[in-house]
């Protein structure tokens, strides 16, 4: 089997299911607008960690079942693929809700005043709002039950597993640490209300193509 080639599609599905908008995006965009980015960095912190767990967890089980149950391995194809299918055509359908560059940011003016505590117990709270949100966040669990599960075969070698747990913490660091980063300006939130719709319609477009190859291919 060609694990560059395997990886290489994995990087490419992973790094549609991060940018797709989804609970993960929103909580991260709020708080970028609304806390500032350092709280918003908390917040990515808790999603990525939430995210290794779920790697973890499939590592040492999910994966083990298609050993198991040799047809459950096919069922999880069908239904990844029809998932991706199901979230391009969500996403082409989105209408575009906009975001208010205007968006009020809570008052600095007591800043001087807040002592190490509080601003570290801010930062454990964006932290576990992050990890809460990805370990419940239901497109996450499909996700990892079937698209993810699906590079994690158990007779895959442990260079590949670990390189595809190392795929999904990268691809969530970079995508939401951009996205703190870039909404705790207001001059992006103004652009990305503008253009929402046709992101949205090209990632879905592009997803729905992955969900297909996903569900035909046969290896």
């Amino acid at each position: 089997m060609n694990y560059v080639s395997l990886l290489l599609t994995l990087l490419a599905v992973d790094l549609l299911a991060v940018v797709s908008p989804g609970p993960n995006f929103i909580v991260v965009m709020e708080t970028a607008m609304l806390r500032g980015g350092r709280r918003a960095a908390a917040v990515v912190l808790g999603i990525v960690a939430g995210n290794f767990v779920w790697c973890v967890a499939v590592a040492l089980g999910l994966s083990a079942l298609f050993v198991l149950v040799p047809w459950l391995y096919g069922a999880m194809k069908i239904f990844g693929g029809a998932y991706l299918i199901y979230l391009g055509i969500s996403a082409w359908r989105k209408k575009g809700e906009g975001v208010d560059g205007n968006t009020a940011r809570p008052s600095a003016a007591g800043g001087s005043s807040q002592t190490a505590a509080a601003s570290r117990g801010s930062l454990v709270s964006g932290f576990l709002r992050g990890a809460l949100t990805t370990l419940t966040n239901p497109k996450t669990i499909v996700y990892f039950g079937s698209i993810f599960a699906l590079f994690l075969k158990p007779d895959m070698p442990i260079w590949v597993k670990g390189s595809s747990i190392g795929i999904v913490i990268v691809n969530g660091l970079l995508w939401y640490g951009a996205v703190a980063l870039l909404f705790s300006h207001h001059r992006v939130q103004r652009i990305y209300g503008r253009a929402e719709r046709w992101i949205a319609r090209v990632t879905g477009a592009v997803m729905i193509g992955f969900g297909a190859r996903l569900m035909l291919t046969r290896e």
